[in-house]
Order: C-alpha cells, then structure tokens, then sequence
C-alpha cells in the first residue's frame, strides 16, 4: 500500500496492493490523481442533456447533436459517418518529438469529423436521445438503452411506457421513479423494486396497491403505514386528489417528511458481494461504484453494465480490462485514458472511433489496426513507436493551463473537452460555481438567449388534468422555476400528444416546469457518487449489538449519505432486524 499526494486537490489518497497489480496488468503506470478527482475529469467528457442543432459536415442534413455549432470539428450524420464519403486516415498526422505527445493528439481531435452523437444499434423515431442505444419512440431522453415510448429520462434501460425517471431499470407505465427497478404503473417511487399500482413509496420491495409509506416488504393496501381494506385504501387514495397539482404538491411535501423519517440501508445493493458504493445490483468485488449491474471486480466507477476487471470508468457496457475510460463500450478491452471506442481492443488515447485494435492517439478511425494519430504502421513499426511514445510522454508531458502535469497514464486534461463543466454529468453529484470550475480548467457555456414567446404561464395551468383541454399541446408553457435562474432551465416547454395521453391515462396533473428543471429536481433525490465513512445509527433494543443491547451500534460502513443528511443510516445487520 502506498500513500500520495493528489497533484489537483493537493489530499492525501491510497493505492492499495490490488490496485499495483492491475496497472501491471495493464501497462500503465499508478495514477497522479486522487480517484474523486479522476471521476470528476471523466464526468466532463459525459454530457448529454444539452442538445444543438446543426447540419451534418458531408449531406447538410439537420441533425440533433451534443456539438455546439461553435464546436471546430466536423460533424456527420450516422449514414455519413459509418458510409465511405471520408477517410479517417487522411487526416493522419506525423509524430512531432519535439512538441507533448497530447498536444498534437488535440490538433487532431479537433480536425476529424465526429458522430452527431452517442448512438448505436438500431434506432427508430428517437432523434432527440443522446447515448442511446437500441430505442424506439423515445424523447429527451439520455443514457438509455433497449427502451420504447420512454421521454425526460435518463439513465433508464429495459423500459416502456415512462416518463421523467432517473437511473431505472425494466419499469412498464411509470412516472418519477428514481433508483428503481420493475416497477409496473407506478408514480412517485424511490428505491423501490417490483411494485404495482402504488405512489409515493420510498424503499419498498413486491408491494401493489400503497401509497405515502415506506419499508414495506410484499404488501397490499397500505396508506401512512397502516394496512388498510380495500375499500378504505382507495378511499384513502382519493382524497390525495393526485390528479391534481396542488394535490401532488402536497403529497410531495408530506412524502420528503416519511422519507427522512424512514430507515435507510447504508447502501442500494441487492446480490452485492464484497462490494461498496450505491445502487448496486449482482455484483461481485466491486469497490466505489455507482449505478452498477451484473459486473464484477470493478473500482472508482460510475454506470456500470456487465463488464469486469476495470477501473475507473464512466459508462461502460460489456467492457473488460478497461481503465480511466468515459463511454469505451460492447465488448472493449484493455482500453485505457480513451473516449467511445466501441468493439475495440488495446487501444490507448483514442477517442469517437470503432472496431479499432493496436491504435494510439487516434480519432475517428473505424475497423483499423496499428495507428497512431490516425497513421497506419507495420505491426512492427507500431510496437517500436509505442514504447518510444510512452517515454516521450514521460520527458515532455502536457501542462494544462493551470499547472498540472499530464504525463503517460493521465486522462485528457479539461482544456481538451468538447463540453463545459455545467453541461455534463459531473455537476450534477460535484456542482461548482462558475469562478471555481473556470479555476480547475473547466469551460463554462452561459445560458443562451432565446426568443421564446410563451402563450402560457405556469400558473395559468389547469389544476387538474381532468379540465385540460387538447390544445395544450400548442401551448409555449413558461417554466414555473425560470426565476430561479438555475443554468439547465429551458425556460419554456411543450407538452407532447404522447405526454398529454400518458398524464390523462394515470390521472396525473400537467407539469409546472421544464424536462431540465424536473430533473433537476430528481437529481436532488439521489445521493452523489461519493462514499463517507459512518456509524450505524441505530440504538433499538433487540437488534443483537455487539456492546449491551440497546446501545447503539458500532458497526461501521462506507455510504454515499452524507453525515448532514436527514435519513437514519443504519448498517445492514441493524437494517434488516428493523425492516425485514
């Protein structure tokens, strides 16, 4: 084990005996960064709410594209980009020994063309996705994967019928789920699995028929707690009038209260072995991670999906031997400091490119081998050049333009991201403000003006949904948060016919703000993707504690809730005595 100095934050971090023989494994030398710091660097190069349009560089095309007009690059459409219209390599450049190995890697990141955005496999009436793969039907939506008739989500896969939910899996007619899984026409969720016909539920597991209650385990006609017949259940129901505004509203608030009231397992594992982090589902030796399903021996990594034998990555799927990668998915390996590289193996620097193996420092190249800044050598040529590289990149590193040192085995330095720090994912669990962001190197996008006349005002919306007429749809609405001032507000909204069906179908109230706007507010429902180091806070007797019964437990864990937070973390022990 061995202790360092982060060279960003300036804090002390660990690498432990593990970590060592990973990097031996994969040639690269032991990070300079500390692991928060070397997600939040990642992050920025994930952003995929923010949307422009622009026409494709080779057929004009209009696309819906994560590049800003004022972005150099190229963009293409995806018929253009995967078609024989260009050539990758006839933007090949010569090594320079004489100037940083990443420098010359930017120019030439900068010069070729680029996917409109994050797509693949086969996608139908879903333009205005973005990392999105496989999809039907879908609507502003991000992260999303396998889903049909889905809109305002992210982070969702294996989903139909949805609306505005964060971070779900296999839900059918749902509605503000939040870290949730196969849920069924349920509204309002959080941290609940397999739930039918129910609101307002926060931890609840095989439960149909509940609203406004928390910890439930397979149950039916509870309301506040309290098991209910069927008749007084709906009638219970009914007078939430949740078909209204003001009724969701204060259901909301009286929600927030039993949530923080409610007893909360230290972490969202279910079949989590010899694992740390949060929302975790059939995992196995994985150590702080987040948003991670069916992988194994994982660490430092965020969406995470049936990959193993990595670390830190952001965004991965069916992926191996993969490390400080952002979005290097199906089925990639031994990809490292690297940005979508998809079905590519041994490849280092690289960034939009596909099918590639062997390659260093390349962009945009497809079913290529033995490249390096897009220039094809001998099999021979290349090993020779890679070593010679890896030392240039040791004697002449990159020096951003705060300071920091970005030698062989560093992730791309911030000045290199196409995407400002409050556009990406990152701010959402690791916000800064303008001035701060600007100081670590980040860019900044002001909000842009826009010449939106509303024809409604938020508050001039029917309370019910019940008296909404058809021509909603036709509505300019102005978002109800737009005085906030909050840098994601749209400032003005649309509601769809599929939104306006949806919403008559459950009986639920028109919306007040911006797809941004809510979810944001989802996004304050999650924890960030940080662990801290706690006690468990339970003090119930009976609960079998290692000192005399009824003082409180001494059990210790890592857990993404934070010491101010409200909720009563306990361990997992304590938890289940409680709960189950």
């Amino acid at each position: 084990m061995e202790t360092r100095n982060c060279q960003n934050c300036k804090s002390d971090f660990t690498i432990e005996p593990d970590d060592f023989s990973f990097y031996e494994k994969m040639g690269v030398p032991a990070p300079t960064f500390c692991p928060e710091c070397r997600l939040v660097r990642k992050l920025n190069w994930r952003s995929f709410r923010s949307l422009h349009r622009r026409n494709c560089g080779l057929c004009q095309k209009n696309l819906i594209s994560m590049y800003p007009v004022a972005d150099p690059a190229p963009v293409y459409c995806m018929e253009c980009w995967n078609g024989d219209g260009w050539d990758p390599q006839s933007y090949a450049m010569e090594i320079d020994w004489s100037r940083p190995f990443l420098e010359q890697w930017f120019e030439l990141f900068q010069k070729v063309p680029r996917l409109y955005s994050y797509a693949n496999g086969t996608l139908i009436n879903s333009d205005y996705t973005n990392y999105t793969i496989n999809n039907k039907d879908c609507y502003l939506s991000f992260s999303i994967i396998e889903c049909e008739n889905v809109q305002y989500s992210e982070a969702i896969d294996k989903s139909k019928d949805c609306l505005d939910c964060l971070s779900v899996q296999e839900l059918s007619q749902c509605s503000y789920n939040v870290d949730c899984k196969g849920n069924y026409n349920s509204h309002y969720l959080l941290r609940s699995q397999s739930c039918i016909d129910s609101y307002f539920l926060y931890d609840c597991i095989n439960c149909q028929n509940c609203c406004l209650s928390s910890n439930l385990r397979n149950q039916q006609y509870v309301f506040l707690n309290k098991k209910l017949s069927k008749e007084e259940y709906f009638e219970a129901l009914h007078s939430l009038r949740l078909d209204t505004f003001s009724g969701i509203e204060k259901t909301k608030s009286e929600f927030m209260e039993i949530r923080n009231s409610s007893v909360t397992k230290y972490a969202s594992a279910t079949n989590a072995l010899d694992s740390t982090g949060d929302f975790m589902i059939n995992v196995k030796n994985c150590t702080n991670t987040f948003d991670i399903y069916n992988c194994e021996d994982i660490k430092n990594s965020v969406r995470m999906l049936k990959s193993k034998d990595s670390r830190d990555c952001v965004g991965l799927l069916t992926g191996e031997l993969e490390y400080e990668a952002t979005a290097c998915s199906v089925n990639s390996s031994k990809v490292a400091f690297s940005h979508i590289c998809l079905t590519s193996t041994n490849v280092r620097y690289s960034a939009l490119s596909r099918g590639i193996s062997d390659c260093f420092g390349c962009c945009g190249l497809k079913d290529s081998q033995y490249c390096i800044l897009n220039k094809k050598y001998s099999k021979e040529e290349y090993i020779e050049l890679i070593n010679k590289i890896e030392k240039h990149m040791k004697e002449v590193p990159y020096i951003s333009r705060t300071g920091i040192v970005y030698a062989y085995g560093e992730y791309f330095p911030p000045e290199f991201c196409p995407f400002t720090y409050n556009e990406c994912v990152g701010f959402d669990s690791f916000p800064l403000s303008k001035s701060k962001a600007r100081e670590m190197g980040f860019s900044w996008r002001e909000k842009e003006k826009t010449d939106y006349k509303a024809t409604l005002f938020a508050n001039e919306l029917p309370d019910s949904i019940m008296d909404v007429p058809d021509s909603i749809i036709s509505e300019i609405i102005e978002c109800g948060n737009l005085e906030s001032g909050t840098t994601f507000c749209t400032q003005a909204f649309r509601i769809t016919p599929s939104e306006l069906s949806f919403l008559r179908q459950k009986n639920l109230p028109l919306p007040r703000f911006c797809p941004n706007c809510r979810h944001g507010d989802r996004v304050k429902l999650r924890n960030p993707f940080k662990l801290y180091k706690r006690e468990c806070m339970c003090n119930q007797y009976g609960h079998g504690h290692p000192s005399t019964d009824g003082v409180k437990c001494s059990n210790e864990f890592e857990t993404s809730y934070a010491p101010d937070r409200p909720e009563k973390v306990y361990c997992e022990s304590c938890y289940q005595k409680e709960v189950l």
